[in-house]
């Protein structure tokens, strides 16, 4: 079983790749201008095998923060909740990160606080620029059960009202399980 984040909307949506500061270059320019120490790593020998010219493109990023960032897939096709209200629905990965900040996570893993707080604030940045004001859509994290999705009902103690207007993202949030996330803007 996997955990998966949804966003349900009442039109489509952007998908792809949001956030992420990357570059895209060659292995040869990689292990000529950026790190010559790499043709002796075994995952770059095999791509070398692959591609004895180097020709093949990679992304490089400078630092894990800007690795980090949104995946979103969807909609969804034949895979319909009984509680979600809107017919769009995505599929949202935090990419390098999580949907999960506390203190606890920020000082023993600093560099995981960072990744996942920027996927935070990714996710809510799409989320600003794809409503209209007036507009609202839902969140909602669940198990997958095989092809079944949406199996398991929103724990009510859960649900939580975002409003963009007035939300900061603080030090502290979490996406969680069967939690039904109504958003505002």
């Amino acid at each position: 079983m996997t955990l998966f984040y949804y966003i349900a909307a009442s039109h489509e949506l952007p998908t792809g790749s949001f956030g992420q500061k990357k570059t895209v270059m060659t292995i040869h320019d990689y292990i000529k201008n950026v790190n010559p120490a790499a043709k002796d790593q075994r995952f770059m020998q095999t791509l070398l095998e692959k591609y004895p010219k180097g020709d093949k493109l990679m992304d490089v990023y400078d630092t894990e923060e800007d690795a980090a960032g949104l995946y979103i897939t969807g909609p969804l096709n034949g895979q319909f909740s009984p509680f979600l209200r809107y017919p769009f629905v995505y599929q949202v990965n935090a990419e390098g990160g999580s949907f999960k900040i506390n203190d606890e996570i920020k000082y023993s893993h600093p560099i995981l606080y960072q990744t996942s707080k920027k996927c935070l604030v990714e996710l809510f940045n799409y989320l600003h620029s794809n409503m209209e004001i007036g507009e609202d859509l839902e969140l909602y994290c669940c198990w997958a059960h095989g092809q079944r999705r949406f199996s398991d009902a929103p724990n009510k103690e859960l649900d939580l009202l975002i409003d963009l207007a007035t939300f900061q993202l603080g030090n502290e949030f979490e996406w969680k399980e069967r939690q039904y996330i109504c958003v505002k803007k």
